[in-house]
């Protein structure tokens, strides 16, 4: 593939849905037997995304204080060798339920399962006395799901492949992506931030 050197604004998607940036780093597994066999796997790497996602206008009206909310999805990686091809199979196992937390009043997009409840505060005075300070209420829960753009999110992802065709044609075909965080953050009066962050495996060598 030859190299692409443009200005941002024009990569494939990121004005359309409202993406901020996305980022891919990848490097290939390799491992050198004592009998001088090379096994290789497949790339791995780190697919990260950040994106506007605007809030309804009654939304906009009933959000008044700094709210957050996320969820966190965990996975194995197993290996198993080819050594006949030369290759590394490589498996993605989940690791149980999605965990997640929400801080203050957040967007009906997100639901989830509450489990506890308690109050939190920040208060600084750094920037000076009048700086404002905050008490709302921290839930720990489970069951999480998004559903506001660009990507929603549902209990499935804890324990399947994510698939995004707003990526085809820019991910090699045969790309596998394993959701590995969700964020949502709102500051008003700016408009709410989402980031994503999943794990990328190339190669025709992955189950």
């Amino acid at each position: 593939m030859s190299c692409i050197c443009h200005v941002a604004g024009e990569f494939p998607i990121l004005g359309s849905l409202g993406i901020i940036s996305a980022n891919l780093r990848t490097n290939v597994d390799v491992v050198v037997t004592e009998g001088g066999l090379v096994l290789y796997g497949p790339a791995f790497g780190d697919l990260s995304i950040s994106a506007y996602a605007p809030l309804s206008d009654n939304e906009r009206n009933s959000l008044g204080c700094p709210a957050r909310a996320g969820a966190s999805f965990n996975w194995d990686r197993r290996y198993a060798c080819d050594d006949t091809g030369g290759n590394i199979a490589v498996y993605f196992i989940p690791r149980g339920k999605i965990r997640s937390y929400k801080e203050g009043e957040v967007t009906g997009n997100i639901t989830m399962t509450e489990i506890v409840r308690y109050p939190f505060f920040s208060a600084s005075a750094g920037s000076g006395p009048a700086t404002p300070y905050l008490i709302e209420d921290h839930v720990d829960a489970y069951n999480f799901s998004y559903s506001g753009g660009p990507i929603p999110i549902s209990p499935s992802d804890a324990t399947h492949e994510k698939s995004l065709s707003i990526f085809g044609g820019i991910l090699p075909t045969g790309s596998r992506l394993y959701l590995q965080s969700f964020s949502w953050e709102y500051t008003p009066p700016n408009v709410p931030n989402v980031s994503y962050s999943f794990l990328f495996s190339y190669s025709e060598n992955t189950p």
